[in-house]
C-alpha cells in the first residue's frame, strides 16, 4: 500500500485552499479489464474492478453500475466512442468503504458520451472524470447528484477537454449536504488551441442542511482558443426557514419537509437516466417506490 496523489487540478491554485489534489493510501491495482460490449449492461460492482466500454460504427450502448463495496475498492472505467456512436454510463455509488473511481473517455467525430452519477451516501469517495472531445462535433453531458449525511466525504474532479472543432460539453451537479459531511467538486472546461467553435457550460446547485457541513466548489475555465463559448455558475444556499414554516403550516413535520427537498434535488438527476427499470430501481433504494417524477 502506498500514498497516491489523486484528483489533481489542471492548473494549481493557492495551496492553503486545499483543492489542488487529494491523497489516499491505495493497494497496487492488478485487476483485468472487463469489456462491456452489449447494448445494455447492468452490473453490480462489489470489489476493485476495471471496465472498458466501446461503441463504434453508429452503435448505442448503455452501462449501469451499482457500486457498493464493503472494503476499500478502486473502480476504473475506460470509454471509447467512435464516429457517430453513443455511450451512456450510469454509476450509482452506495458503499460506505473508501472508494476511488475514475472514468476516462475519448470521443471521435459526432460522438456522444452521457455520464450520470449518483452518490447516495458515500463514506469516503474520490471520483475523477476525464473526457477528451477529440472529434469534430463531439458532445459530452454529465449529470451528477449526491446525498451526503453523517461524516460522508466526496471529492470529485471533472475535466472536459475540448480538442475538436464545434465540440460541446454540459456539466450539471445537484446535491444535498447534511450532518458533518464534506464535499469538493472541481469542474474544469479546457478549451485547447484548435477547438474552434466549441461550447462548454457548467453549473452546480448545492443545498446545505447541516450546520457543520464543509462545501467547496471550484469551477474553472481554461482557454487557449479565441472562438469558443464557456460559462459556469454555482448556487449554494441553506434551507429557507419561511419555506419550512409554510410547509409545517400544511401539516408536514420539519424532517419530512427537508426530506422532500432533498429528494427533489436528486430526482432531477435520476430523470436524466432515461432507462425506466434503472430509474425505478434507484427510486426504490431511496424509498420512493416506483414513482414517476
Amino acid at each position: 500500500m502506498s500514498n497516491v496523489k489523486l484528483n489533481t487540478l489542471p492548473v494549481p491554485t493557492y495551496s492553503w485552499l486545499g483543492v489542488n489534489d487529494t491523497q489516499r493510501e491505495l493497494d497496487a491495482f492488478e485487476q483485468e479489464t472487463v469489456s462491456l460490449g452489449g447494448d445494455r449492461n447492468i452490473i453490480d460492482v462489489s470489489d476493485s474492478s476495471a471496465f472498458e466500454i466501446s461503441a463504434q460504427g453508429g452503435e448505442n450502448r448503455l452501462a449501469v453500475m451499482y457500486i457498493n463495496s464493503e472494503k476499500s475498492a478502486q473502480i476504473r472505467t475506460g470509454v471509447e466512442v467512435g464516429e457517430s456512436s453513443a455511450v451512456k454510463l450510469v454509476q450509482v455509488f452506495e458503499g460506505k468503504a473508501q472508494t476511488v473511481a475514475s472514468v476516462n473517455a475519448k470521443l471521435s467525430d459526432s460522438a456522444k458520451f452521457e455520464l450520470v452519477q449518483l452518490y447516495l451516501g458515500t463514506g469516503d469517495t474520490v471520483s475523477e472524470i476525464d473526457t477528451e472531445l477529440s472529434g469534430r462535433k463531439a458532445e459530452f453531458t454529465a449529470n451528477i447528484g449526491y446525498l451526503l449525511a453523517g461524516d460522508d466525504k466526496l471529492d470529485i474532479n471533472l475535466i472536459a477537454r475540448h480538442l475538436g472543432r464545434k465540440t460541446k460539453s454540459s456539466i450539471t451537479a445537484k446535491g444535498v449536504m447534511d450532518g458533518c459531511s464534506s464535499k469538493l467538486f472541481k469542474g474544469t472546461i479546457d478549451f485547447v488551441n484548435g477547438s474552434v467553435g466549441a461550447v462548454g457550460s457548467e453549473n452546480e446547485d448545492v443545498l446545505l442542511i447541516g450546520d457543520k457541513v464543509i462545501n467547496k466548489t471550484v469551477p474553472l475555465i481554461l482557454c487557449a482558443e479565441e472562438d469558443v463559448e464557456g460559462s459556469h455558475g454555482a448556487s449554494i444556499g441553506r434551507v429557507d426557514e419561511a419555506h419550512i414554516f409554510y410547509m409545517q403550516s400544511r401539516g408536514l413535520p420539519e424532517e419530512k419537509v427537508l426530506d422532500l427537498m432533498a429528494q427533489s434535488k436528486i430526482a432531477q438527476i435520476i430523470n436524466t437516466i432515461g432507462d425506466e427499470d434503472t430509474q425505478k430501481n434507484i427510486n426504490a433504494k431511496l424509498g420512493r417506490g416506483n414513482e414517476d417524477e
